[in-house]
């Protein structure tokens, strides 16, 4: 317990550490003056600022690290709701248009005639939370790798048409859909964010990689 306890204290003075102007200005004073935009500090640094040992900035790290679990669990998590809406969206969205039958006008009424259908609706819905989650998926991870991830519905479309919608997929389309869900499997071993986020600490702009 006395351990955890020191771990906790550690954890707190780290964050009033990062929190204080002076530091703050003093890293921003000495990337100005190295020659490379990347600092190597070792654990003995934030252990010598917080008057611990080299062990205990060690397994504190350890632990910051392990609080960035929950985030990369969360993008899995609206990974997972988009897709899952899309497809369910397209999928009541087409069944409820064949209800409706065939719209080819210009008119806006027969498009608005077809909200009449339930399905229609709930399609429409489903799609607007797949937006919502789209949105918040480009906010915290790259545009390349949330629209190759997100290609897997056109894999699952194919398979909800197939013995869902009985449509006849052809041989042709199960190679380029064979080939999407192979990209797919490529991409998500990759790191969901390269790109650098830009924060702003009073006159001094300064950056960081998430």
């Amino acid at each position: 317990m006395r351990f955890d306890n020191r771990i906790a204290e550690s954890l707190k003075a780290l964050q009033r550490l990062l929190a204080n102007s002076p530091k703050r200005k003093w890293l921003l004073m000495t990337h100005d003056r190295g020659d490379s935009d990347e600092r190597q500090l070792s654990h003995e640094f934030p252990a010598k600022m917080l008057g611990s040992c080299r062990s205990t900035a060690t397994l504190a790290a350890g632990v910051l690290k392990n609080q960035s679990q929950p985030l990369r669990l969360k993008t899995r998590s609206v990974i997972a709701l988009l897709v899952a809406s899309n497809v369910l969206g397209n999928f009541t969205l087409s069944r409820g248009l064949h209800e409706v039958g065939r719209l080819v006008s210009f008119s806006p009424w027969p498009y608005m005639h077809a909200f009449v259908n339930p399905l229609v609706i709930l399609g429409v819905l489903l799609l607007i939370v797949g937006l919502i989650s789209q949105l918040s998926l480009l906010s915290r991870v790259d545009l390349s790798y949330v629209l190759p991830v997100t290609s897997v519905t056109y894999v699952l479309t194919a398979l909800m048409g197939e013995f869902l919608l009985h449509e006849r997929v052809s041989t042709e389309r199960w190679i380029g859909i064979g080939l999407i869900g192979l990209g797919v499997s490529l991409v998500v071993r990759t790191v969901p964010r390269t790109a650098r986020r830009y924060y702003k600490y009073g006159d001094l702009p300064y950056e960081a990689a998430q």
